[in-house]
């Protein structure tokens, strides 16, 4: 069984941000298969894109026994806001029928990123704290 920490570093966090590019800029990332979606779907898919893009580059700075700290994990939130914000901008530049420039996917993006750092750091601390000895 392969063992998390022979996974190369950042991998997870690669295919992440390949995974969101693939979704975010593609016209049909689905083909011509139409989701029933309730409103509000895509605003939730981007505040869970954005926050799990964080998270696992979080997760594997944890895994490699790199310290988590406040400053770190919000500057990785900002990052990924900043990816956010430029996929919006290539949304609507490269005009492949995705409206882009949509300020409220932006917040959404903005919000998943930031959501993410207190929960990352409340899953560290407990991973740090419990006592595992049998």
């Amino acid at each position: 069984m392969l063992k998390l920490r022979e996974i190369p570093p950042y991998q997870p966090t690669m295919a992440v941000i390949i995974l969101i590019l693939y979704l975010t800029l593609l016209p049909k990332p689905f083909g011509d298969e139409e989701l029933p979606l309730f409103a509000g779907a895509d605003k939730v898919a981007h505040f869970m894109m954005f926050g799990g893009l964080t998270g696992t580059f979080i997760y594997d700075r944890w895994r490699f026994r790199k310290p988590l700290n406040p400053t770190g994990a919000l500057l990785t939130a900002l990052c990924s806001t900043m990816l956010g914000a430029l996929v919006e901008w290539l949304q609507y530049s490269m005009h492949l029928g995705r409206t882009g420039n949509d300020i409220y996917d932006v917040l959404a993006n903005t919000l998943g990123a930031f959501v993410a750092v207190p929960v990352c750091m409340a899953l560290h601390w407990v991973n740090v704290t419990i006592d595992r000895r049998p």
